[in-house]
């Protein structure tokens, strides 16, 4: 008999297991899920350092009422984030996530910021989103077409 409840309390256990995933699917894609090698999208370098970066979000911000959310990582100050998502996105299915590391300037080269680049889907649109963020970067003063 003890044989059969330690089977039943298995199954019962690995049906709550799966269930458990199926709700975390359903709550949708967490960052942590974003980093996720298969979401990678490439890099790119940016010739700016990030109180650059974060002053060309800013002025992006008031040229065109909106920009992607910038934040330094607070333990690691060569280390921030870029997130852009859609107005009132509850996951990161369709965010554009850029992981940036600043490089000091050296000998020979100037200071310059390394972006990892992820994204859930990998269609033309959110490429375009994509050069969007990195746009907003360079030319701040641009504003999408809508």
């Amino acid at each position: 008999m003890n044989g059969k409840n330690n089977m039943k309390k298995l199954t019962i256990m690995v049906a709550a297991l799966v269930l458990a995933g199926c709700a975390a699917g359903a709550a949708g894609l967490r960052l942590v899920d974003l980093r996720d090698p298969k979401y990678s999208r490439g890099e790119r370098t940016i010739p700016l350092t990030f109180p650059k970066i974060q002053m060309a979000l800013f002025k992006h911000k008031d040229a065109c009422g909106s920009a992607p959310h910038f934040s330094v990582d607070p333990r690691q100050t060569n280390y921030a984030t870029i997130i852009d998502r859609p107005e009132g996105a509850e996951n990161f299915e369709h965010a554009v996530l850029v992981d940036l590391v600043q490089y000091q300037s050296t000998m020979m080269e100037d200071s310059r910021t390394r972006g990892q680049i992820y994204t859930y889907y990998s269609d033309t649109a959110t490429k375009n989103r994509v050069d969007q963020v990195f746009n907003a970067i360079l030319h701040p003063e641009v504003c999408p077409a809508k």
